[in-house]
Formats: structure tokens, sequence, C-alpha cells
């Protein structure tokens, strides 16, 4: 069997490292890592916050089958460092072009993602009609961050969650669900 590839970008952001400093999102990341190396794939690794190279970036993307997003949410949304690296990195010609109809040029057809998110949010607040976010899911509330994925032709695979994580972390819980998540997902 063909060996296939994993990009894994930690979209941590240390903004607001008096509540979080990225820790527990680079925890994640790690641990997708580590297991999936473990599973035969070969991996490799962004940490946007940490800087990156545009070209090395888009020969990542280009070698990958596969991206794992992980990221906190700020404000109902990816960090800007995230967004920062996707205005950075996903240019025409290389992520997109033009095409007959508004958002049908991506250039990655045939890739997958799939994002995995932390939350101070409680999970019972989604998909519940009488909560804050009035029933809708998580990738409900990522919405824009998933067209941006499928703009660029990605397929997106089912995503995780953690939440309250600042007032209850679990790490090995969390260790534990990121291996089953990837498991379902990267099932060779």
């Amino acid at each position: 069997m063909e060996q296939k590839t994993v990009l894994i970008i930690n979209g941590k952001d240390t903004r607001y490292d008096y509540v979080a400093k990225g820790d527990l999102n680079t925890f994640l990341s790690d641990t997708a890592a580590g297991y999936l190396k473990d599973k035969g794939f070969d991996v490799l690794t962004t940490s946007v916050a940490d800087g990156y190279e545009v070209r090395d970036e888009e020969n990542k993307w280009k070698q990958a089958d596969f991206i794992l997003f992980q990221f906190p949410i700020y404000w109902f949304a990816a960090p800007a460092v995230l967004k920062r690296y996707i205005e950075d990195v996903y240019n025409y010609g290389t992520f997109y072009s033009s095409a007959p109809e508004y958002g049908r040029g991506g250039l990655f057809k045939g890739k997958r993602y799939t994002v995995s998110t932390t939350w101070n949010a409680p999970k019972e607040v989604f998909g519940n009609g009488d909560s804050f976010f009035n029933g809708r899911s998580v990738d409900d509330v990522l919405s824009a961050f998933h067209d941006t994925q499928d703009f660029v032709g990605l397929t997106k695979l089912p995503s995780i969650s953690f939440h309250d994580v600042i007032k209850n972390p679990d790490a090995p819980a969390y260790e534990d669900q990121m291996k089953k998540h990837l498991d379902t997902i990267f099932d060779r």
C-alpha cells in the first residue's frame, strides 16, 4: 500500500498567554503526529506561531494527502495567526484558480482534511436549541473555515472538538479521544 502523508498545522496562538499558552494545542498536535507516525504515515508539521516560509508550506501541501488543523477557538473562529497563515499561503495558482463557477477552482481536489479544535465553551451548549449557539454544532459555528477549505478543493472529514478546556482540562482523556478519532478517519 502506498505511503500516505499527513500535514499537521498547529494553529495555536500565544496572544492570550495569560489564560492559555497554546500548550494543549501543541500537545494534541504532537499526539497526532506521534500516533500517525506509529501507524506508518509520513508526517509533516507546521506551528504557525513559530513562523513559516510560504514556499515551504506550499511544498508541504503538495506532498500531503491529508491535512489536520489543530487550533483553539477565539471569539468563535480560528485565531488570527491561523487566519494570517491562510491568507499568506493559500495563493492563486497553487491553491485555487479561475473556474466557470465561483468557488469551484480549488486545486487540492482529492486531498482531505480534518479539524481538531479546543473550546472554553462546554460541549452541552452545542446542538441545544435553548443554548447560546441556538442548536448549532461546532462545524456550523466554523462554517466559514470549512468554506475556505472547500474553496481550495479539500474534502472534509469528521471533526473533533475538546470542550471546557480552561476550567476542566483533561489531557489524558483528550489524548485517548484524539487517537480514536484518528483511527476512525485515517483507517487504511
